[in-house]
């Protein structure tokens, strides 16, 4: 982050409204909008871009590409000037230093998502250079297409008295006259059914068919078919997955478990696998069918997208949920929007998103009580955003008790249990989640908690070791570089540290190792576990 970020300064009451007509507005909203085409446009791609600021040289790109470097260094800092002196008795608004400019973290930034595909982003925004036209016409496209897609997934287009929605079957498809069989079956079965039911689906039907109407009327069906067979102190699972009336193929996997004593030896692998499968089957069921109609599918995608939490990519992830709030799966695309307003309060600095983080989840814990997934979101929120340890404590107990194998249960649990210094639990925890995570998309979060888990023990190594699985399984995550960075610090790896910041000043401009020790930057583990100082040691 940049000097203060105007957090030292007076509170601005200042919205920037970027859809439909731009507009910059004071108390008792005065309209204070620049007259000026640039100074404008300055705010503009401001109040749009990752944590509202850019570079000055990106800045001087966009809207003075065809002048002197040093000549549009000047215009740039007459611009910023005219722009305070404009809203001047509005509080901070606007900040910058040598190498970047921003608004200030008390600025709300309006885009009007309900507005999404009826309005145009940045209207009488014109700024007269070649390079801004291009980007803003790259930009309005990019908004179009989300609106598109949005309204494509939700466009009823089937037969007249459809119904519409998804359903999942799943049934072993045949009669096991093994009794240990028929047992290690239905356990698999309950536990698919309890994964597709915490993930949004709603109409589950497991070992019973659908009535003939209710399928012909589906917008998307999955169908799930397992068979299995123990034999020598083994039991194994064959497991496909077919989509549609038409059966298409989706997917297929097995799995081998020991036995021993008439029990599972490997609990986890039984998770993992469940896991496993219905991540490829979600994910190969969006391919399939391009853009899906099921919100099942959309949701599967927008939340992989919360856990890789770049500006762009929390948006739209946040404009696919808001489509859902309403419909089939909706407490959890609540659940996954209290999640992204966390995203938007821990990576970007976004205070404002933090009650409406809180009051997401707690609509969503209403509607359905009972779900793992929504009880450990919200237990992430009462945790990072009101710092209410009983009740994080409470809601990971409650979605390890509705299943205890679920990867986002278990990822809560462990947290819990790191914070209240039970070390070997929170190893065990966060192995378990580890494990139980395999095949998600967005896997690298969970080698991420084995990082933090480690650095609570004080075994860097492994924390070392854990974020660079973290960084290999996604190499765009800036976390993973941060504290591949600050492990490798700690460790007096320099090669490693010095590599993993020159990759994390690529997505993140302007970034140097001494931001680490800012108390505003976003590694609040280290902070908290009071290694900041020993960081600027190494």
């Amino acid at each position: 982050m940049g000097m203060n970020d105007g957090k030292d300064k007076k509170v601005s009451p200042v919205t920037v409204v970027t859809r439909g007509r731009f507009t910059v507005l004071c108390p008792q909203n005065r309209d204070l909008t620049p007259s000026n085409r640039k100074e404008r446009a300055v705010i503009a791609l401001l109040a749009v871009s990752p944590n509202k600021r850019r570079s000055r040289q990106w800045l001087q790109s966009m809207l003075w590409s065809e002048s002197e470097p040093q000549k549009a260094s000047g215009s740039l800092r007459r611009a910023l000037s005219n722009i305070r002196s404009g809203l001047t008795g509005c509080g901070a608004v606007i900040e910058s230093n040598k190498h970047e400019a921003w608004l200030c973290d008390s600025v709300k930034v309006d885009d009007r998502p309900s507005m999404l595909g009826k309005e145009n982003m940045l209207e009488l925004v014109n700024a007269p250079d070649p390079a801004f036209e291009d980007w803003l016409r790259d930009f309005r496209a990019q908004d179009a297409a989300q609106a598109r897609t949005l309204q494509n997934a939700h466009k009823t287009e089937h037969p007249a008295g459809s119904s519409g929605g998804t359903v999942v079957i799943i049934r072993a498809t045949a009669d096991q006259t093994d009794g240990m069989a028929r047992f290690f079956e239905t356990v698999l079965l309950d536990t698919l059914s309890m994964r597709f039911e915490a993930e949004g689906a709603e109409e589950i039907y497991t070992q019973v068919e659908p009535e003939p109407d209710r399928i012909d009327n589906a917008a998307t069906i999955v169908h799930i078919e397992l068979v299995s067979v123990v034999e020598a102190g083994h039991w194994s699972v064959h497991l496909r997955a077919l989509a549609d009336k038409e059966r298409r193929f989706l997917w297929s996997g097995r799995v081998r478990l020991p036995i021993e004593a008439g029990e599972f030896s490997a609990g986890v692998e039984l998770d993992a696998f469940a896991t496993r499968a219905i991540a490829q089957i979600l994910l190969r069921y969006q391919s399939f069918r391009k853009v899906s109609h099921s919100p099942l599918m959309i949701l599967a995608r927008a939340s992989a997208r919360l856990y890789d939490p770049s500006f762009e990519r929390v948006r739209a992830a946040e404009r696919d949920l808001l489509g859902l709030v309403d419909g089939e799966g909706a407490p959890v695309a609540l659940a996954w929007l209290g999640f992204a307003k966390l995203a938007r309060v821990l990576e970007f600095g976004d205070q404002e998103a933090a009650n409406e983080a809180q009051m997401l989840v707690q609509e969503a814990l209403t509607r359905r009580p009972g779900n793992a997934l929504i009880s450990a979101l919200a237990s992430r929120v009462a945790m990072d955003v009101t710092g209410d340890f009983d009740r994080a404590e409470s809601l990971a107990r409650d979605a390890m008790n509705n299943d205890d194998g679920n990867p986002y249960a278990l990822q809560a649990a462990a947290r819990i249990s790191l914070l209240q210094g039970r070390m070997e639990d929170a190893q065990e925890l966060t192995s378990r989640a580890r494990q139980a995570a395999e095949g998600l998309s967005h896997v690298f979060a969970w080698d991420f908690e084995l990082c933090l888990a480690a650095l609570a023990r004080g075994d860097f190594a492994a924390a070392q070791e854990a974020v660079r699985q973290a960084h290999s399984n996604n190499p765009q995550h800036r976390a993973s570089l941060r504290y591949l960075i600050a492990t490798s610090l700690l460790l007096k790896d320099m090669a490693v540290a010095e590599n993993a910041a020159v990759k994390l000043a690529a997505l993140e401009p302007g970034f140097v190792v001494s931001d680490l020790s800012k108390p505003d930057y976003p590694v609040l583990t280290l902070r908290n576990l009071g290694l900041i100082d020993a960081l600027e040691e190494g």
